[in-house]
């Protein structure tokens, strides 16, 4: 860069000054007086003119002869040592108006010569064209050479010069020095632009790729869901005739050991028969639980007091070798959740973790809260930015290797032995937690352990004191409760025997239909006979709803009961009137007569009440 200072004016035709471009400086470093003027004399037009001549020629050519000559003449400057070039130069550099040409004798004592000086010169400016002016031969081109390497910013001007010599010279080597600089913007202006060009590839590239893998993930978390769709449709499909097959199997077992002494061979066998029973029950639960197609019960909870509990209910099942560490938050970690399905899906991981130990090991249980920004919840589209409440479970197992893990939530995946797991327990806390709104995710080494998390959202507001329920008990006719007729209508016959001995047994009369028209018709032959009518959902010709709809026109106050081996889903899609009661296959007949006592119960206190209001409005 240059300043107003070796800035040039022209007149135009119409009197007008007009800047010109910086002009080139080109120092002067000969220790000889005479040397410098005859540069001044050849380089600058300080000569006169005549005004009138020159005005003359600016109106026929828009400039002057003189004033071209001027716009090529240079800035020059004068130093007699090499070290008051060097000083100068470098003053040049720091004043942002460098020198582009420089003029060197060779000799110049008693200070540095000519080949010190360049290299001086150069290191201050390694851009500058350098001529060295010399009558003698103190050093051969191949010295110079040698000291001073190849460079084609280097010339040898011999003394004495031709005038046009070294004008030719100075233009040449002046214009080299301006493209130098050009070429050097241009080229940092190409390196600045490719750099945000890269920069701006890059970006795009780490997009790209984050877009990659979020497409990915979807793709997996859609054939999980795919999965546990097939599975899910699989088990609703089944649940109705599988569950009905398990109530003939665990009823009539459960009649045998009734009926046969408990050091009996037969008793023993029909005992196993039962328990294999209730595991098929409990496999077709956890089908349809892991397929989210079971409805929960959901309150606000606080997790710590869900792992207080659960750590009673499994110590006894992890062993006295294990070793079972709480890690719980000192506030508590409200979520709304329901607190039954969720101590299983834990306890699911806690026997998960034992089965990895071996039997010996440390299993840690901790909760957290913690915040989810939009980062993470890329992970599963089912996350929302904000509170949750992380549940860990850590184990000092085997650990589980890559192509383990990534199969970890597959339904029916194992790797115990035949007989020693359903491959079911993991795929039931996927979905479970995916009903919540929650994501489980699995780190695992071999070698050192595994460790679930499960990630729930967290309650803002303080939970309200949960209240203390309590189970149903299991309840029998005792001998103050009201006997009746009850009709039992099911279109399997099996299922309508093992009904009828159940309600028989506990001293009921049993009127049997095999589906819902033939119940209409009981009910309207029995007028006022029966007590309570027991519908299964799904009958041929008249569904339990149907005939419900029709018993209701001719007998409002008959209370039902509806029977139904579907899932819990069946209720929810209008299969079952609202607010009438359901009793679910497999069910035990304690379960049965439970239900029934109840519903006979809640009758006969709505009678009553009736009674007296009619007797009080007689009176």
């Amino acid at each position: 860069m240059m300043d107003d200072a070796s800035r040039t004016s022209t007149r135009t035709s119409g009197g007008q000054l007009v800047d010109e471009p910086p002009r080139s400086r080109i120092i002067i470093i000969d220790d000889n007086t005479a040397i410098h003027d005859d540069f001044r004399k050849i380089l600058c037009d300080d000569s006169g003119g005549d005004s009138e001549l020159d005005s003359l020629e600016v109106s026929l050519f828009g400039t002057s002869s003189r004033q071209a000559r001027a716009s090529r003449s240079y800035e020059l400057a004068s130093a007699y040592q090499g070290e008051d070039g060097y000083r100068m130069v470098c003053e040049a550099i720091e004043e942002g108006r460098p020198f582009s040409t420089a003029f060197v004798d060779m000799r110049m004592p008693p200070g540095w010569d000519g080949v010190e000086t360049i290299r001086h010169l150069w290191k201050a400016d390694p851009d500058l064209q350098v001529l060295i002016c010399t009558a003698f031969s103190d050093y051969s081109w191949s010295e110079i050479v040698e000291e001073l390497g190849h460079s084609d910013q280097l010339l040898i001007l011999r003394k004495p010069f031709d005038a046009a010599e070294v004008s030719q010279i100075a233009a040449a080597m002046t214009k080299k020095r301006k493209l130098t600089e050009a070429s050097r913007n241009t080229v940092a202006d190409l390196e600045e632009t490719v750099a945000a060009k890269t920069n701006e590839l890059r970006r795009e590239m780490k997009q790209r790729e984050l877009a990659q893998q979020l497409l990915l993930e979807k793709e997996k978390q859609l054939r999980e869901s795919q999965k546990l769709e097939a599975v899910g449709m699989l088990a609703g499909g089944i649940a109705h005739e599988f569950n009905n097959l398990l109530q003939i199997i665990l009823s009539y077992a459960q009649f045998g050991i009734d009926s046969t002494q408990a050091g009996e061979p037969l008793h023993q066998d029909l005992k196993c028969i039962l328990k294999a029973g209730e595991r098929a029950s409990s496999l077709t639960r956890q089908l349809l639980g892991f397929s989210r197609r079971k409805p929960l019960c959901c309150v606000d909870i606080n997790v710590n007091d869900v792992i207080a509990e659960l750590v009673a209910l499994a110590k006894p099942l992890l062993g006295s070798r294990i070793t079972l560490r709480q890690n719980l938050h000192p506030h508590s970690v409200i979520v709304h959740a329901d607190s039954v399905e969720l101590q299983q899906a834990l306890l699911n991981c806690c026997i998960n973790s034992r089965d990895a130990m071996d039997g010996t090991g440390e299993l840690t249980l901790s909760t957290e809260p913690v915040d989810l920004d939009e980062a993470y919840c890329r992970k599963d589209e089912v996350l929302k930015p904000g509170p949750f409440v992380r549940i860990s479970i850590s184990d000092t197992g085997s650990g589980m290797p890559p192509n383990v893990l990534e199969r970890i939530f597959e339904p029916f995946f194992t790797t115990k032995e035949v007989g020693s797991g359903t491959g079911l327990g993991m795929a039931m806390v996927y979905g479970l937690v995916k009903q919540h709104q929650g994501h489980i995710e699995v780190e695992s080494e071999v070698g050192v352990g595994t460790t679930f998390r499960i990630l729930l959202p967290a309650v803002k507001t303080t939970a309200k004191e949960k209240e203390q329920v309590r189970p149903v008990a299991d309840r029998t006719m005792d001998d103050s409760g009201s006997f009746g007729t009850i009709l039992v209508a099911d279109d399997e016959e099996l299922l309508r025997q093992v009904s009828k001995r159940i309600l028989q047994h506990a001293g009921y009369d049993v009127v049997l239909a095999s589906d819902g028209q033939e119940a209409v018709d009981r009910v309207e032959q029995l007028a006022g006979q029966i007590d309570l009518a027991i519908l299964d959902v799904m009958m041929p010709n008249m569904t339990g709803r149907e005939a419900c709809t029709r018993i209701a026109e001719s007998n409002p106050n008959l209370p039902l009961l509806f029977c139904t081996g579907h899932d819990p889903e069946v209720a929810q899609k209008g299969e079952v009137p609202p607010g009438y009661p359901v009793v679910h296959k497999p069910f035990t007949p304690d379960h049965l007569l439970s239900s029934v006592r109840e519903i006979l119960d809640e009758h006969q206190r709505l009678l009553q009440e009736r009674r007296d209001v009619n007797s009080a409005t007689t009176v």
